[in-house]
């Protein structure tokens, strides 16, 4: 059995995978070093909660604080899949009360905030470079703004460094990959005076789905999700076409009547979906998105990555108590989640009938059907 006092957990990553597994780690008593590589004033994607979250920040003992944060609630989801008539999912019985529209940099720094005042040593501005494997764990190599940093060590690594999985990929894991979509999106704000909704909304196209959720300052996020093939073939990279597309959702154009563009070009990212071929090594592991990524229609990205840290920090105090099985259990915990995911985006998506000749229907229920699930 090691001493938790003095043995050394280096994180790399502070997104909500990263802060939670710190902030679980060092209420458990460890020594914590995140890597903190985020940007002030970048966009996240990623702007709403379910309720079950505030279960997990209670857990992490943060729940009190967040509520002094400017987020606002979200009272459920409204939805247009599969058929043109509206579904709703609302959160009035949910025994753990609404969810919540997140300002996503705010929340991201809130849990590196709340980790750094239980004793985390936070490297900001921080690029993890390379690592060496030691004795008696690793020293791990990085740059602060761009410059060469003293090397750290740490007795193990946690990479929760997101879709590029750097640590675990240096130490030979692989990432799994299933068919990825494309988000396009902009922000509108509110310029005549009506309210925007509190509820989430999902709508499928022919050539995808639109997804639309109020942002604080009275702001809505409006983005696409479909493949690159879609976006390169209708040339949706042109603001101009992207909104014509947009025009065409007779459920989603409505949200953003009254409001007007925030941006005069769209907010890009990729959203894989991927499991890593090895999710746990010698005295490593990889949590969050660097483990396991999601397709957005699961919503399931925030929640999944605090669940996964929380877990990590029970795992890693088995692991330092002798249980040399830990690790290989997380790992198999980690992989069965995957598989109920790849059988509920299967579920989800065939759930779609009205384009069967829709080059992204054919795309992604020819993909859900066809994937087999990683061992």
């Amino acid at each position: 059995m090691k001493d938790k006092t003095i043995y050394t957990i280096a994180i790399i990553g502070a997104g909500p995978a990263g802060s939670s597994c710190a902030i679980a780690l060092l209420k458990a008593g460890f020594k914590v070093q995140l890597l903190d590589n985020s940007k002030t004033g970048k966009f996240h994607i990623g702007e709403s909660i379910p309720p079950d979250m505030n279960l997990l920040l209670k857990k992490l003992g943060v729940y009190d604080s967040f509520l002094a944060e400017t987020h606002e609630p979200c009272y459920g989801s409204c939805s247009y899949w599969g058929s043109e008539l509206r579904g709703y999912n609302d959160s009035l019985l949910n025994p753990y009360g609404h969810g919540w529209h997140l300002d996503r940099q705010n929340f991201n720094q809130f849990l590196v905030e709340e980790a750094e005042k239980l004793g985390a040593t936070i490297f900001r501005n921080c690029t993890y470079k390379s690592s060496v494997k030691t004795e008696s764990g690793y020293q791990l190599f990085m740059e602060v703004k761009k410059k060469q940093f003293d090397p750290i060590e740490a007795d193990f690594v946690i990479d929760a460094s997101g879709t590029r999985s750097v640590f675990a990929s240096e130490y030979g894991s692989t990432q799994i990959k299933d068919t990825s979509l494309v988000c396009l999106g902009v922000r509108f704000r509110n310029k005549g005076g009506r309210e925007v909704s509190k509820l989430t909304h999902l709508e499928s196209v022919e050539n995808g789905w639109w997804y639309a959720a109020r942002i604080p300052g009275e702001q809505l996020l409006v983005t696409l999700y479909t493949t690159s093939e879609v976006v390169k073939t209708l040339e949706l990279h042109h603001l101009e076409n992207w909104v014509k597309l947009l025009q065409q959702a007779p459920n989603t154009s409505h949200w953003i009547r009254g409001m007007e563009p925030v941006e005069s070009k769209l907010i890009g990212f990729k959203a894989p979906s991927f499991c890593l071929s090895r999710v746990v090594g010698d005295s490593w592991m990889a949590i969050g998105d660097a483990a396991i990524c999601f397709d957005p229609i699961t919503s399931q990205g925030i929640i999944k990555s605090v669940t996964q840290g929380i877990r990590a920090a029970e795992i890693i105090t088995h692991y330092v108590s002798g249980i040399e099985t830990a690790l290989p259990y997380f790992e198999t915990e980690v992989k069965a989640q995957y598989k109920q995911y790849l059988e509920s985006r299967k579920y989800f998506y065939h759930l779609e009938k009205r384009w069967p000749t829709s080059a992204f229907w054919k795309t992604i229920q020819d993909s859900t059907s066809q994937r087999e699930k990683p061992t």
